[in-house]
């Protein structure tokens, strides 16, 4: 496994997709700041790829933007097969109850297909 302190470009990357994600959410650098408990300063130094960040801090940062360790990872970890089960499991919680009961009936007699 690659040393992450030893690669910057994951820093870059990691900070990067961090940034397109605050910006299409319309949050500043300011407000994240805030809603994390941490400087403008950090968030630009993250931002830039010049700091790296604690797990906590990192779902802290997911939490405030409402997004998923997945898009935050990008071009870092390969999440290709997991892309599918993030977007199958966002939508499945905007169902309504009804709606919760027939997917997990139809899933159900699929597997029983099998």
């Amino acid at each position: 496994m690659e040393d992450i302190d030893n690669n910057p470009s994951i820093y870059k990357i990691l900070g990067n997709n961090i940034k397109k994600i605050r910006t299409k959410e319309h949050i500043s650098q300011e407000r994240l700041a805030d809603l994390i408990g941490k400087s403008s300063h950090f968030i630009s130094l993250l931002e830039r790829g010049e700091s790296g960040v604690a797990i906590d801090i990192l779902i802290d940062i997911c939490k405030a933007l409402n997004t998923d360790t997945n898009s935050v990872f990008a071009g870092i970890i390969d999440n290709s097969n997991m892309y599918n089960n993030s977007y199958l499991n966002k939508s499945f919680e905007r169902f309504s109850d009804v709606d919760k009961d027939m997917v997990s009936y139809l899933i159900n007699y699929i597997n029983t297909k099998k």
